[in-house]
């Protein structure tokens, strides 16, 4: 029955991701959803494919447990912000939050600037 459910969810996770990926226009991505470890400095192109997957996986967290909880900011989203900010700083968290307000909505948006305060310079 557990294993059930987890085929369930990571068809979940590969749905919403090439959903989410449609909506912005890009084609979905069939390689991993993580970014290996590299010695050199990614590429611009890297840099808009790693975006894209953390846009995805903020679009799951959104949907299954949301960013904000009773027992606080949720981790992994607070990890998203901080590899944003190590990304590009502040513009590269604007990008990405300007987006989750167009596909998620204001509510969503809101409660991603919350997660993310005191992340760099953001300030929720």
């Amino acid at each position: 029955m557990e294993s059930a459910a987890l085929i369930g969810v990571v068809v979940a996770l590969i749905v919403l991701g090439g959903f989410f990926a449609a909506l912005r226009g890009r084609r979905s991505r069939s390689g991993p959803t993580y970014m290996l470890l590299r010695s050199a400095a990614a590429s611009p192109v890297d840099e808009d494919i790693r975006t894209d997957q953390l846009l995805d996986e903020l679009a799951v967290i959104a949907r299954t447990r949301g960013f904000l909880s009773m027992k606080g900011k949720d981790p992994r989203t607070r990890e998203i912000g901080a590899e944003l900010d190590r990304m590009n700083g502040m513009q590269k968290m604007r990008d990405v939050h300007r987006v989750v307000a167009a596909e998620l909505g204001g509510v969503r948006a809101r409660e991603l600037e919350v997660a993310w305060d005191g992340i760099g310079n953001w300030r929720g």
